[in-house]
């Protein structure tokens, strides 16, 4: 990440702001409500890494989901499902997806790699587990890991 760029809200990020549309996580908002447009990614982290966890890191996540761009690029927003194109192979994708999840969750994601390792070979298969794996994350490891997940696991399931 380009510690220079400047960070603006996209039209997702605004609407977030105004609706709570999107269903933030606190943290992940708090640091959506913080950018100004003039900004760059190294004065909000200096300005408030202190107070807040891994501004850094919540200025990734919120770039992946569409909420932010950096230096005038974002990441293609994601759905909150996810769908396998029937050309891909699977077991390709599998391996991509077991990988995003040790990047991702680290050391929490033994869990989540036996459910993808387990997963039918078949598009509809995998895209039930992922999507199940979603929720898992959510609920017993954080928010804003499961949102980053499946950012991630969008892109890759996709295609794109």
């Amino acid at each position: 990440m380009d510690l220079s760029a400047i960070v603006t809200k996209t039209s997702k990020g605004e609407e977030e702001i105004h609706s709570r549309k999107y269903g933030l996580d606190r943290n992940l908002r708090y640091v959506l409500i913080l950018i100004d447009g003039k900004s760059s990614v190294q004065q909000l982290v200096d300005e408030k890494g202190a107070a807040l966890p891994d501004v850094s890191g919540s200025l990734g996540a919120l770039a992946e989901l569409g909420f932010i761009t950096i230096g005038g690029q974002g990441v293609k927003e994601a759905d909150d499902t996810c769908t396998v194109p029937d050309n891909q192979d699977v077991p390709t994708i599998k391996a991509a997806l077991i990988a995003i999840a040790n990047e991702v969750l680290g050391a929490d994601a033994g869990k989540i790699v036996s459910k993808l390792e387990a997963a039918p070979d078949s598009p509809e298969g995998l895209q039930e587990v992922v999507n199940s794996c979603k929720k898992v994350v959510r609920l017993l490891i954080d928010e804003k890991k499961a949102e980053a997940l499946m950012a991630r696991c969008s892109t890759v399931l996709k295609g794109l």
